[in-house]
């Protein structure tokens, strides 16, 4: 069983199951973990958080028109894969809010400045994501039933720190994954995924 699993019934909110469709996007995320540059079929994609997941669907064959963050949000809403609150599962991308400042106002009004692709869910909900962040393409976790957890009571990281703390933060600021997370696009089931078979 994966990491954290507790058997085979998912809770009320957790997707394990996905599919195939779901996994091309998954596996196209995985293939960038560790690279240095974004290259593929002769496009290259911004080394960024969403070059990244451009190229990720890029391998599983759907095409997101080399979109930024905010753009792929306003894109899944016009297919209808767009969820504010949902439930995240395999092959999704997820958007997150306040990630940084990036309109340098000190304030926490920053949408949509990160972004990133599910790789795997555990049956306890723990999302394992994969994004392209300050230490390059690796893997990040995420709990949306447990938020504000960083860890478990066994030690299982459940939400990984996205927000580095500086000491000009206002108070309230979050930092945790669960605590960021701001919605979900599920561009393979619009039927756009070319199959790979």
């Amino acid at each position: 069983l994966p990491d954290g699993a507790t058997g085979s019934r998912e809770l009320p909110g957790v997707r394990t199951r996905s599919s195939r469709d779901a996994r091309q996007v998954s596996s196209g995320a995985t293939a960038w973990l560790g690279k240095k540059r974004l290259r593929h079929n002769g496009t290259t994609y911004r080394y960024d958080c969403s070059g990244f997941v451009n190229a990720a669907h890029a391998v599983a064959g759907e095409d997101l028109s080399h979109r930024n963050t905010a753009g792929m949000v306003e894109y899944a809403k016009s297919l209808g894969v767009y969820e504010r609150v949902g439930s995240p599962g395999q092959g999704d991308t997820v958007f997150w809010d306040n990630t940084h400042d990036r309109n340098k106002n000190g304030r926490l009004d920053d949408q949509f400045t990160h972004v990133g692709v599910v790789e795997r869910v555990d049956s306890d909900g723990t999302l394992h994501l994969v994004h392209l962040g300050s230490k390059g393409v690796v893997r990040i976790r995420m709990n949306l039933l447990r938020p504000n957890d960083y860890k478990n009571e066994s030690g299982k990281i459940l939400n990984s720190f996205l927000r580095r703390r500086t000491n000009k933060d206002r108070r309230g600021t979050k930092y945790l994954s669960g605590q960021l997370y701001s919605g979900m696009a599920s561009f393979w089931a619009a039927g756009t995924v070319a199959s790979l078979d």
